[in-house]
């Protein structure tokens, strides 16, 4: 009965196909028990770097929906110069193939390490590309005659915070990207680890919020939990560091989008990338994204700066702090210290549940930090052709 059971549990190849495709990968070749995934990737000495870095964030994504699975990357040659992944209860392998697509016209890649694999390919195939990065409000982020696309190994001392740097013979352009779910900006530990302790420990002593000891321990100390989140307003500083790091600003910024293939037109040498946003300064920081600092339980954590094992510190989105309505039942903090009260719904609001000028009372008048301005609504987005070089296709 058990071998039933496990058969019937047997991860099954439409199960991966699924996840592949939900992830962007929907370009697949399947032979028997291969799955070949086709990308774009450019020519030359970058060839195999660029089809191993597509390999080795398939396999987190494999370890993330099928651990059971054990998913592992194999060197196995017959399988491909690269390797390929492999499970332990199933037959099927995944490979990262070539589409051999150079052409003039590109039919879109999926995520950012496709991105630089399609922006290579151009520079492999005309010695430079013009790239823009543009938003619906008209932001962009431009750089022209890119020669070179660092993607892989790339440096992260000293509190960098670049994915992709593109580089011309004239300056370097890092670009941060962000996917439009992505809820936090920087896990804060060491960063504000020692400020949070100071919050939490003036909180407990004022009745505002309970740190309650958990039957759990780690490394022989108990494990605590908060009975509420806590939400901080940062200062300008500590918003400025947790969102741009020390290389974003000002030679570069962040890209915030979930890409698709429609969101990449390249004609010839010119590659125009749709963004939801563009982020180049504070204040193009749209409403969603706002940093706030979270305090929030987490078991498995146990930071030497906060001193308290169980809680984890974050530099997070607004909308992950207080909730997409601004309803979450959470503390709110000042950058100064102080308990906020919450704005009051408007009357006609069914359920007492705030709407969208009632969000904006709460990241524009309480919270009066860096980023609130980003929020008025002079910035309204731009969806004409002169903006994004085309008529604006249906989402």
């Amino acid at each position: 009965m058990r071998d039933l059971i496990n058969l019937i549990e047997t991860l099954s190849k439409p199960d991966i196909e699924a996840v592949l495709k939900k992830a962007g990968y929907k370009d697949l070749k399947v032979t028997g028990n291969k799955i070949g995934v086709l990308v774009q990737i450019p020519d030359g000495e970058k060839k195999e770097l660029f089809r191993a870095e597509i390999l080795k964030q398939i396999l987190i994504l494999m370890k993330q929906n099928f651990p059971k699975s054990k998913p592992n990357l194999s060197m196995d040659a017959r399988l491909s110069s690269i390797g390929g992944i492999e499970f332990a209860d199933n037959p099927v392998k995944i490979l990262v193939k070539d589409t051999g697509n150079q052409g003039d016209q590109s039919a879109g890649v999926a995520n950012e390490i496709q991105m630089a694999g399609l922006l290579q390919s151009v520079i492999d195939r005309y010695g430079s590309a013009n790239v823009t990065f543009v938003d619906p409000r008209g932001k962009t982020l431009v750089i022209n005659d890119c020669t070179a696309v660092d993607v892989a190994g790339r440096d992260t001392g000293g509190r960098k915070k670049a994915d992709v740097v593109l580089r011309s013979p004239e300056r370097n352009l890092p670009i941060s990207i962000k996917k439009l779910n992505a809820e936090a900006w920087e896990s804060a530990d060491n960063l504000f680890g020692k400020k949070a302790r100071g919050i939490i420990d003036q909180l407990v002593r004022d009745k505002q919020v309970k740190l309650n000891k958990l039957e759990k321990t780690r490394n022989g100390l108990p494990v605590f939990a908060l009975s509420k989140e806590i939400v901080i307003e940062p200062t300008e500083e500590e918003t400025m560091s947790a969102i741009f790091g020390s290389d974003l600003n000002p030679k570069g910024g962040i890209i915030i989008q979930t890409f698709e293939p429609e969101h990449f037109v390249q004609t010839g040498q010119d590659v125009t990338i749709e963004a939801h946003a563009v982020i180049a300064s504070r204040a193009d920081i749209p409403e969603s994204h706002l940093m706030v600092w979270l305090l929030r339980n987490d078991p498995g954590r146990n930071s030497t700066a906060l001193g308290i094992p169980g809680i984890r510190v974050m530099g997070a989105t607004l909308t992950r702090g207080i909730g997409k309505k601004g309803t979450k039942d959470v503390i709110l903090v000042d950058k100064d210290g102080n308990v906020l009260e919450r704005g009051q719904p408007d009357q006609a609001e069914p359920n007492g549940e705030l709407d969208t000028d009632d969000l904006d009372d709460v990241a524009d008048k309480r919270l009066t930090g860096p980023g609130a301005k980003a929020a008025r609504k002079k910035n309204e987005p731009k969806t004409d052709a002169g903006t994004l070089g085309r008529e604006r296709r249906s989402r």
